[in-house]
């Protein structure tokens, strides 16, 4: 009889997954009616009514994480981590309605400065009354937005752009420096904020700004392939996603500021920069050298391209000769792939040469004939280069004993 009573008894874990249930829905709807009720009726709350209203749900979303302190629990611990982005939430509410009696924060960049203080402050106590990954990213994030608002308050965009840089390059350091359980949460907040940054302070500073951008996103990649250990998987990855997401942020605002005046100039640099990662790839100086020489091949023809802005001579000569020696480069075994982008890089300039070098009606089957014959001889080297591969591979055969 004990054991049947006991075996209908409903398990911890069981009730701690229905306990998290109940709260997130709990926790959702009624913040969601605070917020439709603070928009219909918050400008007839006095000042009292608006502090109270805010400070007492930030104190009780509090508590209520303090309460559940089980940490064999993982649904507790989201659940504790859950209430208080609640409650950091509700005192950045707090902190606007005191900045706006008391501090005159009535423009945005006070405003906002007022409202990442509250927020860092908040963050900043529940992360070091029990670490937690959202307190983390509330708390860095703030103290990089609230950098920056207080740049912008003092003196301009770009200012304001710079500090947040300057904060996201040391979150990066600290995350390369210290050994911590969530660094990879340091350094993807400092990667973002460094390319915001140079995004933000390029409204007054376009052309500094921008190249900062790009070098930042590059930097980024570089670390994520070559100096970030194999064990920092997940600070490697961060890396890599948050410097592509920069590079397409970034790279084409930059060329097209600087190709309108330096566009043989802007092209040289983005291709140098390309075939620095294809050497960079084939002296295995990075994890994945594959992958490395193919965005560099790739990042070459563009450069190449972006010349044709200013010179159509020096773009089709020089593009039409770097895809040449990308195909060349690509009978390496394990870089087939810069082949296939040199192959695409002849498509691409021979007819565009054909075009500039001999204008007129007579040119298009001229065009037409050069790329069937490009196109024939792509199929025929990437098959010769398949074969190659196969032939490389060593067949592993069986070993007699001996007699």
């Amino acid at each position: 009889m004990g054991a049947t009573s006991s075996s209908m008894l409903p398990r911890p874990r069981r009730m701690a997954a229905v306990a998290e249930g109940l709260a997130y829905v709990g926790g959702i709807l009624g913040v969601l009616g605070l917020v439709l009720f603070a928009v219909r009726s918050w400008n007839d709350f006095s000042l009292f009514a608006r502090l109270t209203l805010s400070g007492a749900s930030a104190a009780v979303l509090a508590f209520g994480g303090l309460v559940i302190s089980d940490e064999r629990q993982p649904a507790s611990v989201r659940l504790r981590q859950f209430l208080w982005s609640g409650s950091t939430a509700c005192m950045g509410v707090a902190s606007f309605v005191a900045g706006e009696e008391w501090l005159n924060a009535t423009e945005d960049p006070r405003r906002v400065a007022v409202i990442a203080a509250g927020v860092a402050l908040a963050s900043g106590v529940f992360w070091w009354w029990r670490s937690g990954a959202l307190q983390h990213v509330s708390g860095l994030a703030a103290v990089a937005v609230g950098t920056g608002a207080v740049a912008y308050e003092i003196w301009d965009a770009g200012a304001a752009g710079a500090a947040v840089w300057l904060v996201g390059v040391g979150y990066v350091w600290v995350a390369l420096t210290l050994e911590e359980a969530g660094n990879w949460i340091t350094g993807t907040l400092g990667g973002i904020a460094a390319v915001s940054g140079a995004l933000f302070g390029a409204q007054e500073w376009a052309g500094a700004a921008l190249l900062v951008g790009v070098a930042s996103s590059v930097s980024l990649i570089f670390l994520a392939s070559m100096f970030i250990g194999p064990n920092d998987a997940v600070l490697r990855v961060s890396f890599t996603v948050v410097g592509v997401w920069g590079m397409v942020q970034c790279t084409p605002p930059a060329i097209a500021h600087y190709a309108e005046e330096a566009g043989v100039n802007t092209g040289l640099v983005v291709s140098i920069l390309g075939i620095l990662l294809v050497l960079a790839g084939f002296a295995d100086l990075t994890i994945s050298g594959g992958a490395t020489t193919a965005i560099g091949a790739i990042a070459a023809l563009a450069g190449a391209a972006i010349t044709g802005v200013e010179s159509e001579d020096f773009a089709t000569i020089y593009g039409g000769a770097l895809a040449v020696l990308l195909v060349a480069a690509g009978t390496t075994p394990g870089h087939l792939l810069v082949a296939v982008s040199g192959l695409v890089g002849l498509t691409v300039f021979v007819p565009w040469g054909i075009a500039h070098f001999f204008p007129g009606e007579g040119r298009a089957p001229l065009i037409v004939l050069v790329v069937g014959i490009l196109i024939a001889l792509s199929g025929v080297l990437l098959w010769w280069l398949a074969r190659s591969g196969s032939r490389r591979v060593p067949i592993a055969t069986a070993r007699l004993p001996e007699l």
